[in-house]
């Protein structure tokens, strides 16, 4: 729904600009600039790099590189392409035109493209000047070459360089020319030109040791692909390249008018001075300068969306941010002031003999930051050229206090849907700067916790890690960290994945925080979503979030049968935090093997008796058959009746069915007296012992004295005594119990 409402929306405006008088193409230069874009899954288009191209046919058939319209992150083409005409040499190049993709050949290093046959306001193209690619050229070595293009350190006009051919060299079997005509990356797909004008390659590589020298492909080699390709239909994400020709449409109207009025909430309004641009307009950001001086001053503009209307805590929570500037900057200023007919603080401070300002402005849910620099230096020329603009800034229309977020949010692409939980608000993210971001959830007055849900890409060389082994090098390269829960086997949504919870301090000192992170995966993508508060409200809020888990809906192809099982978030018991065993307790609790108490603690430093430590041990090898599908799993309920061997176990004891299986392996003995003292306190060797024999791991068979040695030192052997635990008739705590079961169990896994 949200994605039709867009599209609704983009079509609506597109109708309402106006159309821009055409430009004369009888004076327009063959040599285009081209810019590649990415389309994001928050449903904008981002600039993902950019090249130049040759028009070889009157209906707009533009050549290029490959390298151009590639994306590498993604190993597929781009999603779409802005096309730049130069009409006159002097000046920049109109750039409101889009194109698509025809073709593309890696190995040549070489792409066609298609231009529109309509510009981003509805005009339509009339016949292309164009460079004939089948030309009768036969360049040679030292042939005079002309190389025009659009490199990054050329400014903002076409540029042309000259040289000569140098050399030839082969890459993948294709013939380039070596050369010594100055060019660089942005020169990439240009137009390289022998004295008659004929169009002889396509600048290609660059490769620097002492000095630059650059290779063309020879066109000659790249003909007979030309004339099976130019026959081809183009292609294009329709969704991707309307939103962009709104961009361009937008980007050019606010540069001829010198105005920039928004659509959308907050509605604000920058009008320019003369001699002044827009440099970008985002949906969230506006950036403008002056134009072609040396030294000029600009401005930025950046519109913070708040889930809730900004009071006087989110004002509070900033100011307290201010002060790592205050605390950096002796000049640092606070002002309260009247900005644009609203009340705005006005920070200043120096630095680098540059005066910082910035305007912070509260209005309705959303904050406002107006920020440039001044010159020290040119001061009084900089402050008298940017007051007109700060002056000309306004709101169009009143504010608004809440944003009337849907509880549920509905993503088409990446399919899925989520829904908010408790007092969080979820929104989508319109920032394309954090492209991998989607949405963000957080709580009023909870200015320190997040729940943020993240796409992107898994890197090439871990796609083919099991959850496992990618968790273990998450762990593996945890630092300072500290680790209190994870799991590799998470079901979210029906795709797998893994977990982890740790504990670092934040940006003050000893403020503790807690971060939750879950990454399940959908093909070579994965989502993350991840919960960051201080310690003690992420533990309040885990139910909160656990709901909104549950709620994540992925409505693609899963991987699983099960929908959602993730164990716990954190700590599951509220006694066992900073805890020196409190992950192998939290591993332990997650697969039922050990449980709190009623008072939701686990109570880790009381002691534990024989017979709870005997069916914790049990219970710990039950589980593990379970896990492998063996046929060694044992349902204790068969042992709940009869006779024990040990006068002080009543039948009606809950534990006697583990002391009834337990005495039949012979895993146990009592003592001379036929008791079995299940309520005495186990030690460290009966609970080394009682692992040892359950897990089947072997012990010499020879006697030791005393008798309990053999088990010591398998015990030091297998890294299951931690440190400092050496006395063999030390009682055993719940905690340290459960440390060396967990270690048995995983080793045995």
């Amino acid at each position: 729904m949200l994605k039709k409402i867009l599209l609704s929306l983009l079509f609506t405006l597109i109708l309402t600009i106006p159309a821009h008088a055409a430009e004369d193409f009888s004076q327009m230069n063959p040599t285009v600039k081209v810019v590649s874009y990415k389309k994001l899954f928050i449903g904008q288009t981002l600039g993902y790099g950019s090249g130049s191209g040759t028009v070889i046919s009157a209906d707009g058939l533009v050549v290029t590189n490959h390298h151009v319209i590639f994306d590498d992150d993604e190993f597929k083409p781009l999603d779409t392409f802005e096309i730049c005409i130069t009409f006159d040499v002097q000046k920049e190049p109109v750039c409101q035109y889009t194109a698509r993709l025809v073709a593309h050949d890696k190995d040549m290093d070489i792409a066609l493209l298609k231009i529109n046959k309509t510009d981003v306001f509805g005009n339509q193209l009339p016949d292309l000047k164009y460079l004939n690619y089948k030309n009768s050229a036969t360049p040679k070595e030292q042939t005079e070459i002309r190389v025009a293009g659009y490199p990054g350190s050329g400014g903002k006009t076409i540029t042309i360089t000259k040289g000569q051919i140098s050399g030839f060299e082969e890459f993948n079997d294709y013939q380039y020319f070596k050369t010594d005509t100055d060019f660089d990356h942005g020169s990439s797909g240009g137009t390289a030109m022998d004295p008659e004008g004929n169009y002889v390659g396509i600048p290609t590589y660059i490769r620097s040791y002492a000095e630059n020298v650059g290779y063309f492909l020879d066109l000659r080699e790249a003909r007979s692909w030309l004339d099976e390709q130019v026959k081809k239909s183009a292609f294009a994400d329709r969704e991707a390249e309307d939103y962009l020709e709104q961009e361009l449409a937008r980007f050019k109207k606010a540069n001829d008018d010198l105005t920039y009025t928004q659509d959308h909430y907050p509605f604000v309004q920058v009008k320019l001075p003369e001699g002044w641009e827009f440099l970008e307009i985002n949906e969230d950001s506006v950036f403008a300068t002056q134009k072609n001086l040396s030294n000029p001053v600009g401005f930025s503009v950046y519109i913070m969306p708040y889930q809730f209307k900004v009071d006087d805590g989110y004002m509070d929570k900033l100011e307290e941010e201010l002060e790592g500037i205050k605390d950096t900057f002796p000049d640092y200023k606070k002002e309260d002031v009247v900005f644009a007919g609203q009340s705005a603080w006005k920070v200043t401070y120096t630095s680098m003999m540059n005066r910082n300002v910035t305007y912070y402005i509260p209005y309705g849910y959303t904050i406002l930051g107006l920020s440039y620099s001044i010159d020290l230096d040119e001061a009084d020329k900089q402050e008298k050229a940017i007051q007109p603009a700060l002056d000309a800034f306004r709101f169009t229309q009143l504010p608004v206090d809440d944003p009337l977020l849907m509880p549920t949010l509905h993503f088409d692409e990446p399919p899925f849907a989520i829904t908010t939980a408790g007092d969080f608000r979820l929104q989508k993210n319109n920032d394309k700067q954090s492209k991998d971001l989607l949405a963000e959830a957080v709580q009023k007055d909870n200015f320190e916790g997040s729940f943020t849900i993240y796409y992107d890409q898994i890197y090439k060389d871990e796609r083919h890690l099991t959850a496992k082994e990618r968790l273990d090098e998450v762990v593996k390269n945890m630092g300072s960290r500290k680790l209190v829960y994870k799991n590799d086997e998470v079901v979210l949504g029906g795709l797998e994945g893994f977990l982890y919870t740790y504990e670092y301090e934040g940006s003050k000192y000893q403020q503790m925080r807690k971060r939750m992170v879950i990454q399940v995966r959908n093909g070579d993508y994965e989502f993350s979503l991840e919960y960051d508060d201080l310690t003690d409200t992420f533990d309040k809020n885990l139910p909160t979030v656990q709901q909104m888990l549950d709620s994540f809906e992925f409505k693609g192809e899963v991987t699983s049968g099960l929908e959602t099982s993730y164990g716990s978030l954190g700590f599951t018991f509220n006694d066992i935090q900073n805890h020196r065993y409190a992950l192998p307790i939290s591993d332990l609790a997650d697969k039922g093997i050990v449980k709190g108490y009623a008072d939701g603690g686990f109570h880790p430093e009381q002691l534990v008796s024989r017979a709870e430590a005997l069916k914790m041990i049990l219970e710990s090898k039950n589980h593990l058959e379970r896990e492998k599908g063996s046929k060694k799993t044992v349902d204790f309920s068969d042992y709940k009746t009869g006779t024990t061997d040990y006068w002080d176990v009543a039948q009606s004891n809950s534990l006697s069915q583990y002391i009834r299986y337990a005495t039949e392996k012979n895993f146990i003995a009592g003592y001379a007296n036929g008791s079995f003292r299940p309520n005495q306190s186990v030690t460290l060797t009966e609970a080394l012992k009682l692992l040892l024999n359950a897990y089947e791991i072997p012990v010499w068979a020879g006697e030791t004295n005393p008798w309990y040695k053999k088990y010591m030192d398998k015990g030091f052997e297998l890294y299951l005594i931690p440190y400092g635990m050496y006395d063999p008739g030390q009682p055993l705590t719940r905690a340290e119990l459960a440390f060396l079961i967990n270690t048995v169990y995983k080793k045995a896994k």
